[in-house]
Parts: C-alpha cells; structure tokens; sequence
C-alpha cells in the first residue's frame, strides 16, 4: 500500500470520492455503483501501477526533494544531546534543521547570515574558522554530506559546527599582551637645540624632555632608559600599545611644546620593532623602523612588524644633521669605492627629470677625474630632459655616454659599482635588472624613505633634508675639491637638478642649496641656459593654464585637477600647474593628473599644513612634505581623482 506523506491528502481524497459517487448515483444507480468500483480500484491499486510506471533514471518527476525540511527531517536526524552547536543547512546556506546548543548561539536564525557567509569562502570543505558572535569565539566549520531516501534519491546537505573556543581565544590574546617590544627613540635636533640655547639651560631641557618621556613609560608600566644624551631604549607589553596608538603617540607633540627660551622646537622619532619569535627580531625591527622614520626626516613613530609598518606623525619639514661633516665623510668613502672600481655604471629613476639627470652628470664629471670607465643606464631619453640632452649631444664632449641594459649587463664583473641616485625604490631605478645583478651598491637620494628601499648598498648617503640630489652631489664634488673640473653643460645639468627640485629655490632651500649653487656658478653654470631648459611650447602653456582654469576644489581649499593629454611633456606641465595652482588664494594642497599611456601620473603640492607625501604613500608614491607624487597603472582619470579624494579624507580623518 502506498504510504501517503500527508493525512491532509487522504481525506481530501476520500471526501472528494464520496460527493462524486454521490452526483453519479443521483444521474443512475448503476453509474453510481460503477463509480464505486473505478475509485476502489484505482485508490488501492496506484501504488502497483507507480511502481511498474517508475520514472527512468535522472528524471526528477515524483521524487521528493531532500531541500525539503518535512522530507529531510524524516530521513536525517539530529542528537538533541549533543554538547556541539550543530545545524544542517541546504547547499545555499540557509538553515534547515539544528539543534538545542545551536538554538542558544543563535536565539534569532538572522543572526547567522555573516557566520554561514564566511564559513561559505572555504567551500564546506571542513577548514577550520574562526568566528566571532556575540562576545564568544568560536571555531566553526561546514561539511559536505550526501543523505539518501529509502526511494534512493540523493540529495546534498551541509553539516555547520561550531566549537566554543573563547578561553583558548582569550588566554592567547594574554599572551600576545604579554610579548615585549622594543622601542628606540632618537632627539632628531637636540645638537642644534643646545647649540642655539644658552647653556645654563641645557640641564632644564634635558630634565623636561627626560621626565616627559618617563612619564610616557609609567603610563604604559614600561621600562625606558637613557643611552646617550639623545638615545633612549624604551621596553613595553604589546598590549600597551594599544593606548599610545589611541593617543596618536601625542609625546611627540608634547616633546615639542616643551619651552624653555626661545629656541628651535625639539623633536623625537620612535622605532618599534615587534618579533613574533625572539627578542632579538624585535631588536631589529626596532633598528630598521627607526632608521625608516629618520630618512623620512624624523618627528614621527614607526612601528614594525614582521613586513608591516605602521606611522604615526611626521607633521614637520625634514631636519639636517651634521650635513657638512656627512658630506665630507660620504665623499672620501665615494673616492675610494670608486678608485677601487673596474667601472662605474650609473642610473637614476624611471622617466628621468633634471635632477635624476644632473646627479648622473655629476657622478660622470667625479669618474672622468679619477679617468675611470663611467656610463649613464638610460634605455629611453625620457620627455622631461630631452632638451638637456640635446645639449649634452651638441657640447660633443660626452661621446658614449648612454648605454642601454643589455650592454650593461655584459660589461658587468664583480668589481663594477653600479651607482644609483635620486631614488632609493627597487621598483622605481631605470633598470632593475642591472641593480640586481650589481654586487657593489651607492645609493644617493634626498627623497623622504620608503618601506622597499634598496638595502643592500654598501655606501648611502640618504638624506631627506637636502633640497635635492643634484645637491648632494655638488657637495661631494665640493668636497673632493679641484680634482673635479665640471664643464659647463655638466654644471648647467647640476643647477638645472637643484632649481627643479627648489621650484626656482623656493621649497626645501637651505643655506647649503645656495652655497651649491654658488659653487656651480663659479664653475661655468649659467641661469639663463638653465631657464631655457625650463621653457614650455605654447600648447603645453595651454595645457596649464587649461589644467588650473578647470581645477575643483576639494573640501574647499584642496584643489584637484586634470591636465590634457595632447602636450608632449604633459607630466612637467602637470607638476607646472601645481605648483601654480598654489599661488590661489585659500588653496592649501593641490593634485593635479595627467594619464601617459595607461598610466596615471599625479603630482602634488602644499604649503606644509597638509603632509602631500602621506596623501601620496596611501596611493603607492610618495615624496616629500609639501613636493610628492604617484603612479596609477591601468587607472582611468576619474578613477584616479576618486582615489585622491579618499586618500585625502583618510588623511584627514587620521590627523582629526
């Protein structure tokens, strides 16, 4: 006999049977009693007739569906004991059937959706996750599971559990509080403090700075001791981190409010290293995050762990420390790793600008003195020097001096130095290829540091505080004295690098910038051959002025602009129009796009009230405080201008 699922259809069946008997015998008896018959033998002889009329295989018709929870229920049952949080769930993640502990995590099935969700991109396949419900943790986990009827129809299920894991969770968040980190802190300035303080007051500076810093540590129930007049090493939990990181690290603006006559304010830069493992990789985060936040020009913490580094300050312009007896230093070591040289290959960045190509020309002018083999890694004559070029082929004086990657590559030995400047990136130099198969480094640069930076030189001279590379080398020639003689297009190259960089020496100018400068003008550069490297043709005139016509402002004093296409040197011309853009009353920031190829180029500025290089490292470029600058590959313009709006409501929101 057929075993109906539902009583409902039974009845249903037999009332429907009786008024049917009943109208038919009303017509004629003998229908009626012939209705009788057919309806009895057709009520107990379907289920013979079902059976000799099964449907083939793979035909759904007249099999029920194990997605029914009626049907499941009745083939699959569940342990209302289990101490498990256990649930079973069709294959689109909604809850079928589960048990009593499950019903206690989730009073309300809704609840579940971000669970089964997460749970769902491991594909069921039993991965361990942890989840997070309520205030407990829990490791959960789906199953795949095949539940087969008593017909032989297959239907699929997942099985959900979910192991309580909170005291496991929160005795290994303990131990993570517990780990110690190492922190080293660094007065960036305190020599030029002193130096401009009287020096019956020096005892009360130190003591301030001293008590700020121990106060810093008893906040924190950590440890902090004096190494040198302006070296400390700080010793703190994990956990405490916690609080500083709430604050903003706001000891560096503290150290910096301290007064005690008039004088230069004081700041700090912080390492933090944290190692997972030992002591000794925390040590060395440490040391690697404090180096990272003074090339960044100090007043600034960096906290390091494992290969992430987080930053928090470095609101002020970069700080110069004992720059001639540096240069001095940096230039006897340079003679030397030079002389001892079988060649001398030479490259700055990508897409190549008057600074890049002026330190290269420098670097030139020190091996012709030495009569050493130098060439200059160029595989294209980038847009932005290609009139500095022109008269670099016109002098007739450089003959070979270019070389392109595959000929470096084979006239490389162990003993080649291979010199790079303007950048310290490995993914910005003009040929990567060349810097990984050097096995001597130099690296020049005076942009503020990056988290790649090249670490294998054996000489570096990085120094964020310069106004430029083409200055860092000036000074070395300086320094090495009359054994350098620069020609003219070469001294023309080192001005032209130095009054880029300075936009006609207004930012980042210092005494040594002038005094290089100088020097460079009593060594054959003229102003005037420098200014006609600066000349635009007038459709890239209209280019800018386009660019600073149409540019919006952002939040009402950033502005934010695009500069057209059709210009052969269309980024000079963007970073042209930002710096104009500066000259509008009100503005405090401005970027301005240009797309060359598929590649978005964004140049920034400030006056320094908005850090530009932070705005610009959250977009993968970087820079300096108020000159900065990025690359977006396979970005469109308005894409670009939308990432720059995030990046500088991020921005503001952190320093909020």
């Amino acid at each position: 006999m057929y075993n109906f699922k539902k009583k409902e259809n039974v009845i249903i069946a037999i009332a429907l049977m009786v008024i049917v008997v009943f109208v038919c015998s009303l017509v004629d008896i003998y229908l009626g009693i012939g209705t009788i018959v057919g309806g009895a033998a057709i009520f107990f002889g379907w289920p013979a007739l079902k059976e000799l009329h099964a449907p083939l295989e793979g035909e759904k018709e007249g099999v029920p569906s194990f997605l029914d929870t009626t049907v499941l229920k009745e083939n699959f049952q569940i342990p209302h004991n289990l101490p498990t949080p256990y649930a079973v769930l069709d294959i689109r993640g909604h809850i079928l059937m589960y048990n009593k502990r499950f019903g206690e995590v989730f009073p309300d099935m809704e609840e579940t959706k971000p669970a089964v969700e997460k749970l769902l991109k491991n594909s069921g396949n039993g991965e361990k996750t942890l989840l997070e419900i309520g205030r407990k943790y829990y490791q959960g986990a789906l199953n795949h599971c095949e539940v087969i009827e008593e017909n032989g129809a297959v239907g699929t299920v997942l099985t959900m559990t979910l192991v309580d894991v909170t005291e496991k969770q929160a005795l290994a968040q303990q131990l993570e509080d517990q780990q110690t980190v190492i922190g080293m802190v660094f007065l960036d300035n305190y020599e030029d403090v002193v130096d401009n303080l009287d020096e019956s007051r020096w005892p009360i500076l130190a003591a301030l700075i001293e008590r700020k810093l121990n106060q810093l540590a008893q906040d924190v129930d950590g440890v902090i001791r004096k190494l040198e007049k302006d070296r400390f090493f700080l010793l703190v939990k994990k956990g405490k981190l916690a609080q500083l990181k709430e604050k903003k690290f706001d000891i560096l603006n503290e150290i910096r409010e301290i007064s005690v006559g008039d004088h230069i304010p004081v700041t700090i830069s912080m390492g933090i290293g944290i190692g997972k493992n030992s002591l000794d990789e925390a040590m060395q985060n440490a040391k690697a995050a404090i180096d990272l936040a003074l090339g960044r020009g100090g007043d600034q913490v960096l906290i390091k762990e494992g290969e992430n580094y987080l930053f928090y300050g470095g609101k002020t312009g970069e700080m110069g420390r004992n720059a001639r007896i540096r240069a001095r230093v940096k230039a006897d070591a340079l003679w030397e790793l030079m002389g001892e040289s079988s060649g001398i290959l030479v490259m700055g960045h990508r897409n190549g600008d008057l600074d890049s190509m002026g330190s290269c020309m420098g670097v030139y002018a020190i091996a012709r003195a030495m009569d050493k083999r130098c060439h200059i890694v160029m595989d294209d004559v980038g847009v932005g020097i290609r009139r500095l070029w022109e008269n670099i082929v016109a002098s007739g004086n450089h003959q070979n001096l270019t070389i392109k990657t595959p000929d470096a590559l084979k006239m490389m030995d162990d003993k080649t130095l291979v010199i790079v400047v303007d950048t310290h990136r490995k993914s910005m130099v003009e040929s990567p290829q060349v810097l990984e198969s050097a096995k001597r480094i130099v690296l020049f640069d005076h942009h503020r540091k990056s988290t790649d930076a090249i670490d294998q030189a054996v000489l570096v001279y990085h120094e964020a505080y310069a106004s430029s590379t083409s200055e860092l080398i000036t000074e070395m020639i300086q320094h090495i004295g009359k054994k350098v003689k620069l020609t003219n297009i070469e001294a023309d190259a080192l001005l032209a690098g130095i009054t880029v960089d300075t936009k006609n020496f207004c930012v980042k100018t210092g005494a040594i910038t002038f005094e290089a400068a100088g020097f460079l003008r009593r060594n054959g550069a003229d102003s005037i051959r420098v200014r006609l490297l600066f000349q635009n043709d007038m459709d890239a005139y209209k280019a800018k002025a386009s660019a600073v016509k149409d540019a919006e402002l952002f939040m009402g004093n950033i502005a934010i602009s695009v500069c057209p296409a059709n210009v052969e040197n269309s980024t000079l011309t963007a970073a042209q129009a930002a710096d104009d853009l500066m000259n509008v009353t009100g503005v405090k920031a401005s970027f301005v796009c240009c797309k060359v190829g598929d590649t978005v180029f964004i140049s920034a500025r400030s006056f320094g009230e908005i850090n530009v290089q932070r705005i610009m490292e959250r977009l993968g470029g970087g820079g300096h405080h108020t000159v900065s600058g990025g690359q977006l590959p396979g970005s469109t313009l308005e894409e670009a201008k939308e990432k720059i709006r995030h990046a500088i409501k991020d921005y503001l929101e952190e320093e909020a």
